[in-house]
């Protein structure tokens, strides 16, 4: 939204690598990517420089897919045929990250001054949801949003270091290593 605010833009849709590379040092106001957006919440990137967090220490990989087929053109209502998404993430320390991004930037909006805003896409909303749109002279205020993402399961797995996939690989047929650690 802040590459491409007022229309489409498929040349960058299509661009993986441009449509990564984008800061908010233009739209500190939120009015090109409104504060609660999704997008701005998980990775406020350089939103955040002159307030008191570090958001280098929240960063982590994430990756996601679908599964499934879409939802045929014009049915709104669930077909009940299985499909969704699927949330990767890689992250280095787990309390620092994932769990610090879901319980303060995607479930309380005090961060962003949004009081108890939450994430319009994966936050707790039940029906109650608010999303706030920045505009001058007036912020639209979209109320009633419903829970659009349910989580069906997750798993916290170790992933080893390269020092310790390394050692791993040397390993003889008994799981015997000449070397150590």
């Amino acid at each position: 939204m802040v590459l491409a605010p007022e229309h489409d833009d498929p040349t960058l849709g299509a661009d993986p690598n441009r449509n990564n590379d984008f800061s908010y040092s233009d739209d500190m106001e939120g009015s090109k990517c409104p504060f609660s957006a999704h997008i701005r919440r998980v990775n406020p990137r350089d939103a955040l420089k002159n307030d008191l967090v570090a958001v280098n220490l929240h960063q982590f990989l994430r990756r996601g897919t679908n599964y499934g087929p879409p939802l045929p053109d014009g049915i709104l209502e669930d077909d009940g045929v299985q499909r969704g998404g699927v949330f990767f993430l890689i992250g280095a320390y787990i309390k620092r990250q994932f769990e610090f991004v879901q319980s303060q930037w995607i479930t309380d909006g005090d961060f962003i001054r949004q009081g108890t805003e939450q994430d319009p896409i994966i936050g707790n909303n039940e029906g109650d949801g608010i999303f706030t749109i920045p505009k001058r002279p007036i912020r639209r205020r979209l109320h009633g949003l419903p829970r659009f993402a349910v989580v069906r399961g997750g798993e916290y797995l170790f992933m080893p270091g390269l020092r310790a996939l390394k050692w791993l690989a040397q390993l003889d047929d008994k799981g015997q290593s000449s070397e150590t650690l």
